[in-house]
Order: structure tokens, then C-alpha cells, then sequence
């Protein structure tokens, strides 16, 4: 990576497509920390324009590693934007604020380890 390229800086058009360019504080409100996992954390939250309740995982790309910290969100969203089966939870958009990516997704009751408690 060229050194005038900062780390989460979309650098080209294939990059800068994967996210939106809203502010996602103006867009969801109510966040409500409901987990966190050794990317980040993982909030509730309320789309202002709907009203629908989203998930939103904040993932920080600043400090030690943080351009594959920044490589690692880019695989994350472009994986989750092929990602689409009835069976999957749907992803709505990523936002980028203050070197933090703002992965948004349906949100839904239970956590992985409570569907295989089912099994």
C-alpha cells in the first residue's frame, strides 16, 4: 500500500462501493451493547429511517495492526454482500465513522450457541 494511502481511506472504486457514505449516527439510534467478540462489540440498535430494529457490529481499524485490521473488514463486507439465503441473516450496509466500520445486520433474538443448544 502506498504511503499516501491512510489505512481506512477507500482508496479505489471497488473499495469505496462497499460502504455508504451516510453518517450511521445520524441513522440509528437507541444502540444498546447486547455483546461483544474479539472483533468488537455487537449493539441493538433502531433505523431512524424505518424504525426497524438492526444489529450493528462496530469494528475498529485503528492502533496495532490496524491495516489488517482494515483488510479483514473489507473480506468481512464483500463475504457478506454475496451472502444472500433465506436461512442467513441479511446484511444491510456498512458505514464507515472515526476509523470504525459500522457492520449493519438484521437483527435477531439468540446467538449461535443458542441454535446449537436446539440441535
Amino acid at each position: 500500500m502506498p504511503a499516501s494511502v491512510r489505512t481506512g481511506t477507500p482508496k479505489d472504486s471497488e473499495v469505496s462501493e462497499l460502504f455508504y457514505r451516510d453518517d450511521p449516527e445520524k441513522l440509528f439510534t437507541d444502540l444498546r451493547e447486547i455483546g461483544h467478540g474479539s472483533f468488537g462489540a455487537v449493539y441493538f440498535a433502531h433505523d431512524v429511517r424505518s424504525n426497524e430494529v438492526v444489529a450493528i457490529k462496530k469494528m475498529s481499524f485503528s492502533g496495532k495492526q490496524s491495516n489488517e485490521k482494515w483488510q479483514d473488514i473489507i473480506k468481512e463486507v464483500k463475504f457478506l454482500q454475496k451472502l444472500r439465503h433465506p436461512n442467513t441473516i441479511e446484511y444491510k450496509g456498512c458505514y464507515l465513522r472515526e476509523h470504525t466500520a459500522w457492520l449493519v445486520m438484521e437483527y435477531c433474538l439468540g446467538s449461535a450457541s443458542d441454535l446449537l443448544e436446539g440441535e
